[in-house]
């Protein structure tokens, strides 16, 4: 299991670190960039050799074994190192140069000292364990600790860096790197602080592993994918993007189907594809079918306008003698807390849409003259912009309200009620036609007699 996570970690750190000196190999001036590959390489390096099925290969004698597992420790020390540049170079304003090789002078000097220890603890490894003698034993717990505490104090360096940014950032992809990048920090300070737990195995038993344990291999691979991730994630969101812009046009023309079949059972001149306009669209052509369904119910929001009534927000706010009893199965008036948040002018404009439909079905034009039929008193539906993404998610809105709001509900209840009456009035009007025709009807005859 150690193998499985040490070798995920180091495969990330190269694969990261490759990428990168392959794509800024001609932008020598970008400073950031170099110090970012350059951290990669050496720690995906370190941790390639520091895995136990390596470890176990290379081992060969004790001087070579010591070579080895110092020069493991070195290349994580450096690549801590460069964690600092990538901070400096972060900086806004950049840090002088005289701060940088400050720093390089002191990560010279702390990889020298730990270096020193080393040799002075001077270990024997046998198979995955290093011992040593217990007059070494404060030295090789010294190396362990500065390896721990510089490693940290790098991470933190960086961390504040990360933070700053991510508060001057505005939201998007950018700042999604940068967090995820600054919670690789977090969790990286925690798998670089777990060397300690090396420090106490030194000076009570005077040995310790060589090889990462489960533990120190998991957080290391947490590390390098939240690292790496947050690096690239104008990559990975771009090559995501594609397929989430499709599922999310799809899960939108889903979910304008209520309000659209209901405008295309009345108007089916609507559909500019009749083939198409029963067919649900795959999903590479989703966006195409939502922007085609967008269209359609625009057309059809047009094409009733004659059949608007003038009232609707008349009857909605309870105003000219509505009490919502001829709307509801209670007799309860209508309450806009029952909305539950939704939007005052969707609802208003699913209210319209049900009334206008309702009038459609009846053959009866709408109450209130053109004028008002057109813009009803008191519902101005708001400007959206010009996108498609922005006119579904107000349609979505609005059919939302249109299927399961209950003002919507008690406009549709009242307009039917109306129109109903209507159409029984005009049939026996109709009926009565006839009638008084007949005189009419008669009078020639007389003339002729």
């Amino acid at each position: 299991m150690a193998d499985l996570w040490s070798f995920t970690a180091a495969a990330f750190f190269l694969v990261f670190g490759v990428h990168r000196l392959v794509i800024t190999r001609r932008a020598w001036s970008d400073s950031a960039q170099r110090y970012v590959y350059g951290f990669a390489l050496c720690l995906g390096s370190g941790m390639l050799f520091n895995t136990p099925t390596l470890t176990r290969a290379l081992s060969a004698n004790t001087t070579f074994d010591n070579l080895v597992n110092l020069g493991i420790h070195d290349l994580k020390m450096v690549g801590f190192a460069f964690l600092v540049l990538v901070a400096y170079a972060l900086k806004s304003p950049a840090a002088a140069p005289r701060a940088v090789r400050l720093h390089m002078w002191a990560a010279g000097a702390i990889l020298a000292v730990s270096t020193a220890l080393y040799l002075v603890a001077d270990p024997d490894i046998a198979g995955d364990v290093l011992t040593v003698s217990s007059g070494h034993r404060w030295a090789l717990a010294s190396y362990n600790a500065l390896f721990a505490l510089y490693g940290s104090l790098c991470l933190a360096v960086l961390a504040r860096e990360l933070a700053d940014h991510v508060g001057r950032t505005a939201p998007g992809l950018l700042r999604t790197g940068l967090r995820l990048m600054l919670l690789a920090a977090a969790v990286g300070a925690v798998w670089t602080l777990w060397a300690l737990d090396d420090v106490i195995a030194d000076l009570r038993d005077g040995s310790q592993g060589v090889a990462e344990d489960v533990v120190s291999s998991m957080l290391g691979a947490v590390t390098a994918a939240l690292a790496t991730g947050g690096a690239t994630t104008t990559l990975w969101v771009g090559a995501l993007g594609a397929p989430m812009r499709w599922l999310r046009a799809y899960r939108s023309h889903r979910a304008l189907e209520p309000l659209w079949s209901a405008l295309h059972s009345e108007l089916p001149e609507i559909a500019l594809d009749p083939s198409a306009a029963d067919r649900r669209p795959g999903l590479r052509r989703a966006e195409f079918a939502l922007y085609r369904r967008v269209i359609e119910i625009r057309d059809g929001h047009l094409a009733l306008r004659p059949y608007f009534e003038s009232g609707v927000t008349a009857w909605t706010d309870g105003r000219e003698g509505y009490d919502g009893s001829e709307g509801t199965d209670g007799g309860d008036a209508i309450d806009w807390a029952d909305e539950r948040g939704r939007d005052r002018q969707a609802v208003l404009e699913a209210a319209t849409i049900a009334a206008a439909l309702e009038n459609k079905r009846a053959g009866r034009l709408g109450e209130g003259t053109a004028a008002e039929r057109s813009a009803p008193p008191g519902h101005t539906p708001p400007t959206v912009p010009g996108t498609v993404e922005a006119e579904a998610a107000w349609l979505l809105e609005v059919t939302a309200a249109f299927t399961s709001s209950p003002t919507v509900a008690a406009v549709r209840h009242r307009t039917r009620t109306t129109a109903e009456a209507h159409t029984a009035g005009a049939r026996e009007s109709e009926a009565r036609m006839p009638e008084a025709r007949m005189p009419e009807a008669r009078m020639p005859e007389a003339r002729n007699g």
